[in-house]
C-alpha cells in the first residue's frame, strides 16, 4: 500500500512539472495587435511575466541611432554614482567630437557629475555624453570599448557601438539586443530617476547657473499637453538620426504591470514622429485590452474530500498554499472563462488527517491552455474516532470470507461438542 502511494505521488509530481512547461498565452496569441507598419523594428516586453508581448524584425541588425545613449548613460551612472558632487573641468578634447544636439558646454566650464548626468540623460545633449565618457574612461575610445564589452556581457552579441551619443550614426544593434541593455539599465535607480525627470534646473556656483533643461523624450515631457505625452511612461531614451530614424525606448508602468517598449527606425514627416505614435499605440492597447488578475488564491476552496473514521467531520476543504495571477483579456470570469482541472491522489481520506497534507494538484485553464499548476493540500485536520474505528474493524471482519467461514466452522464444532 505504501509503495502504491509513493508511486502515485511521483506520477503526480511529474505531471505537475509537465504542466509548468506549457507556455502561458500571450497577447499576440489572444488578440489582434495594433499596427506597427510605421516602425522598422519593435520589441514589446512584459517585465513581470518576463515574456515578449509582440515583436517586429527584432533580430534584424539596424542602425542604433540615439539609443546608444542608453548604454552610455547606464555605464556613466554605474561608474559615477558615488561621485555626484565631484566637479569636472571641461577640456577641449572632451568636446572636440561633439556635434548635433548640444548644450554648448565650453572649454573651461566646471560642472558637477550630477549636472552632467542630468544634461545627458534628461536633456539628451551630445556634448554632455562626451564629457561623461572622458570622466569615466579618460578618453572617448576607451569608453566606447567599455560600452562594447558591456554589451557582450549582457548577451547583446549583434551590437557594435562607435560613439557614446549616436552623433556619428554608425552604431548597429537589434531591437532584442537593445532590450537586454535597457533591462539592465532599468535596474539602476540613479539612471531611471534621471532619465525620467521632466525638467532640471542648474543651481549652485558652477557653470550654467539658472539654466533649465527639459527632457527631450516627448513621452515624459514636463508639459502634459505635449502631443505624445503618456502618463504611464518612465524614461528611457528617444531621438532621431538620419540613418537610425525616429527611435523611442521607454518603460511603461500602471496597474502593477511594467512593459518595455522599443521602436527603432520609426518613420518621420513634418507633422509626425511615428516612433512615438507606435509606442503609444502599443502601450494604450495592452492596458486597455488586458488586465492582471488573480485567478486562484490560498483562500480559494478548490474542492472537498470525504473523511472516514472520524466523528468530528465528514469532509475536509482542499486549498492551495499559493496565489496565481496572470495577464489576461479584461472581463473574464472565473468558473466561466477560467476553469480548474483537479487531479487528486485519493477519493477519500481516512482519519487521522493532519492539516497541510498533500492530496494532488489543480491546473488553471483558459482558452484550452494551462495558465499554471499548483499543489493541493488539506485545509484542516480530523482526529480518528476509536468507536467508529472499532465498529469499522468489526464490519470489515464480517465481510472477510475466511473469517466468516472460520466462525461458522468453529460454531459448528462447538455446537457438536455441546450436543455430544
Amino acid at each position: 500500500m505504501q509503495a502504491n502511494r509513493v508511486f502515485r505521488s511521483a506520477v503526480c509530481t511529474v505531471l505537475c512539472l509537465l504542466f509548468f512547461l506549457i507556455p502561458l498565452p500571450t497577447s499576440a496569441q489572444s488578440a489582434s495587435l495594433p499596427s506597427m507598419a510605421e516602425a522598422g523594428a519593435v520589441y514589446f516586453y512584459h517585465l513581470e511575466e518576463q515574456s515578449v508581448i509582440c515583436e517586429k524584425d527584432a533580430n534584424r541588425i539596424v542602425d542604433a541611432g540615439p539609443t546608444v545613449k542608453i548604454m552610455a548613460g547606464f555605464l556613466a551612472c554605474r561608474a559615477l554614482e558615488n561621485r555626484l558632487q565631484e566637479p569636472v573641468t571641461v577640456t577641449a578634447d572632451m568636446i572636440r567630437q561633439a556635434a548635433g544636439y548640444r548644450l554648448y558646454i565650453q572649454t573651461g566650464d566646471v560642472l558637477t557629475v550630477e549636472q552632467l548626468l542630468y544634461a545627458a540623460l534628461c536633456g539628451s545633449y551630445n556634448d554632455a555624453f562626451h564629457v561623461l565618457a572622458w570622466t569615466v574612461a579618460d578618453d572617448l575610445e576607451s569608453f566606447v570599448s567599455l560600452m562594447n564589452a558591456a554589451a557582450k556581457d549582457l548577451g547583446a552579441t549583434n551590437t557594435v557601438f562607435t560613439d557614446p551619443s549616436g552623433v556619428d550614426d554608425k552604431s548597429m544593434t537589434t531591437a532584442e539586443d537593445l532590450a537586454r541593455i535597457a533591462l539592465a539599465a532599468c535596474e539602476n535607480e540613479l539612471y531611471m530617476r534621471i532619465c525620467s525627470t521632466a525638467k532640471y534646473e542648474f543651481s549652485g556656483s558652477l557653470a550654467l547657473d539658472s539654466r533649465t533643461i527639459y527632457n527631450r523624450n516627448a513621452l515624459i515631457a514636463s508639459n502634459a499637453t505635449t502631443k505624445y505625452y503618456n502618463a504611464r511612461c518612465h524614461g528611457m531614451s528617444a531621438g532621431t538620426t538620419t540613418r537610425g530614424g525616429n527611435c523611442v525606448v521607454t518603460l511603461a508602468k500602471d496597474e502593477g504591470q511594467s512593459y518595455l517598449c522599443i521602436v527603432l527606425g520609426g518613420m518621420e514627416d513634418e507633422n509626425t514622429q511615428y516612433g512615438y505614435t507606435v509606442v503609444n499605440r502599443l502601450i494604450d492597447w495592452v492596458y486597455n485590452t488586458y488586465a492582471y488578475m488573480e485567478v486562484i488564491s490560498p483562500e480559494t476552496v478548490i474542492c472537498t474530500l470525504p473523511v472516514t473514521v472520524s466523528d468530528m467531520t465528514t469532509e475536509i476543504e482542499i486549498k492551495t498554499t499559493e496565489a496565481l495571477s496572470c495577464r489576461l483579456p479584461a472581463g473574464l470570469e472565473i468558473g466561466k472563462d477560467i476553469t480548474y482541472s483537479i487531479r487528486l491522489l485519493h477519493t477519500s481520506l481516512e482519519a487521522p488527517v493532519t492539516e497541510g497534507t498533500f492530496v494532488g494538484y489543480v491546473a488553471v485553464m483558459y482558452d484550452g491552455k494551462v495558465l499554471g499548476t499548483l499543489s493541493l493540500y488539506t485545509a484542516g485536520s480530523a482526529e480518528r474516532s476509536s468507536i467508529i474505528s472499532n465498529l469499522q474493524a468489526i464490519q470489515n471482519l464480517t465481510k472477510n470470507r475466511k473469517v466468516v467461514a472460520g466462525s461458522i466452522f468453529f460454531l459448528t464444532v462447538l455446537t457438536g461438542w455441546i450436543v455430544t
